[in-house]
This record gives structure tokens, sequence and C-alpha cells, in this order.
């Protein structure tokens, strides 16, 4: 039986160019090329997990515009229940301009538009499911609403807090498991790059509470009730790290509802996180399970 995962989180057209370099104050920078891609954290782990082989629902907002439209059309292409993402007056879709160099490394602009209006109200009638998907792109309030049902009906949760910035106590509260970057981590304990992905992991990890750290190419790190350790990825040719993120935790959110260790959930996310950093986009680079598996390390 395939997994069953809800998203609550964000969409954001994404209006993509790649530069030699990001702009300091007062340049102008002249990009070597432009793509519109579907994007946002939310979208991204929708998509990604219905490519892996879950059974998605996803919550989330956008405009009654051309963007939203496009975006509700691609879910029902992608076999994403939609609906319960809502079209909302008065407000765009939210928009992005990811800035990306040669090294694949992505810098952002975002305007947040309707993800900022995505309220609890809208969870009210969440489906059950093994997994439920959060981020920082939302209302922390709506996500520790949706949150606490799916803990209260016995789910995993797993919460990608980027920004971290968004992150709220209450929310921190609420996840099974925590997925977030070397610089998330280092901030929220408001430590410097002394301290290493295993030691970032064990001081945010909580007895009821696993914690992934993702380390770029060096891998990830974890902390779990059981175990710790580390895993690097397989090598390979980086173009655009975009979406590597959303491929890393959806892989690993399927393994978990799987009832996988962290290792092993580790060993899968890398691998998606590193096939998607070969693709251009962050839609067009989500794997499928087939793909990610044919990169996994042997452990």
């Amino acid at each position: 039986m395939a997994v069953r995962a809800v998203v609550v989180g964000s969409l954001v057209m994404d209006l993509a160019f790649k530069v030699d370099v990001r702009p300091g104050p007062g340049d102008v920078v002249i990009a070597s090329d432009f793509a519109r891609f579907r994007g946002g954290k939310g979208y991204n782990h929708a998509v990604a997990l219905a490519r892996m082989g879950a059974d998605v629902a996803m919550v989330g907002a956008v405009g009654r515009d051309p963007f939203g439209d496009a975006f509700l059309a691609a879910l029902e292409r992608e076999h994403v229940d939609a609906s319960r993402v809502v079209q909302l007056r008065g407000t765009p879709t939210a928009v992005a301009v990811p800035l990306i160099t040669p090294d694949g490394a992505v810098g952002y602009v975002q305007y947040p538009g309707a993800n900022r209006l995505l309220a609890a109200a809208h969870c009210a009638d969440l489906p059950d499911c093994d997994v439920l998907l959060l981020q920082g792109e939302v209302s922390a309030s709506t996500s520790c609403h949706a949150g606490r049902i799916m803990r209260r009906r016995g789910g995993d949760v797993l919460l990608n807090p980027a920004p971290v910035a968004e992150l709220t106590e209450a929310l921190l509260d609420v996840p099974t498991v925590v997925s977030l970057n070397q610089f998330e981590a280092r901030k929220l304990l408001g430590v410097g790059s002394e301290v290493g992905g295993v030691e970032l992991a064990r001081r945010l990890g909580r007895d009821d509470r696993a914690v992934v750290v993702t380390l770029g190419a060096d891998g990830a790190a974890w902390c779990g009730q059981n175990d710790e350790g580390s895993s690097r990825p397989p090598r390979v040719q980086a173009i655009d790290s975009t979406a590597a993120g959303a491929s890393f935790n959806a892989a690993l959110a399927i393994s978990i509802a799987e009832g996988r260790s962290i290792e092993e959930a580790v060993r899968l996310a890398n691998a998606a996180g590193a096939y998607s950093s070969t693709v251009v986009g962050a839609e067009p680079s989500l794997p499928t399970r087939s793909q990610a598996e044919a990169l996994l390390v042997p452990a």
C-alpha cells in the first residue's frame, strides 16, 4: 500500500535567472538564461512525494490569476489531490526570483502573496495520512494547527523550518522529525561552524523528535532515539540545487512512514537530493523513486 502523505505549505512561481554572480548594491547583472518554473517548498514537497510513489493531498493557497490556475492544473497532472488548495481573491500567487550561479548555488527574492493568507480554517478537513509535511513559508499558526491534528491521530509530522526566521517554539514542539540545513541549525542554536552536523542534530533532538541536518555536498547527519551518525551523498555534477531540499525531504518522509530507520531514510534522501541537483529548475528536477534508488550509495 502506498504511503499516504499530506502537505500543508506554499506554492511559488519561480522566475529563475542563471547569472555569473549575484548582484551587489547598484549592480546590474546580465543573465545568461531565464526560465519559469512552478515551485515553493509545499508544492515541491507534494510533487516530489507523488513522484516517489505516495498518495498525496495538498493544502495551500494561490491567487485567482494565471499562475494560480497553472498550479492547480499541474497538481492534477501530477496526481496530487488539490481539492484543498484555495484560490483567494485580492492577492496574487506567490512569486520568487531564484538567481543561480555556475556552481549550482541559489539565492532568492520572494513575494509570499497568497501563502501568507493560508489559515487554520483551510485545514479543517485534513485527510488521514501516514506523514504530514510542514514548512516555514506559510503561517506558523496554521502549520501548528495541522501538525497537532496529525499528532493526535498518530501520524508522523516532518517539519522543514525554512525560513527559520518564521519558526516559533510552538511549531518546533509539533514534529516527530525536523529536517533542516546546517546554516538553519546553527542559527537556531546560536553556534558557529565549529559545531559539526552530528552535534547540531544531537542538540536539536529530543526523546520524541528526530533531527536530520543536511550538509550540502557532505550529505546529512542525524540524531534519532536509538542512533546518530552521518552519511555522504553520491557524487554528481551539481548544476542547480533549487529543489534538492524538497527531493531530500520527500524521500526522507516516505522512508520514515514505511518504518525504515533514520539511517536508511537519510541514504535514500541523499540520493534523491543529489539527483535533483543535476537538473535545472525546481519541478523538472524532482525525481521518481527509481531515479533516486539508482544513485544509492552502498551502506
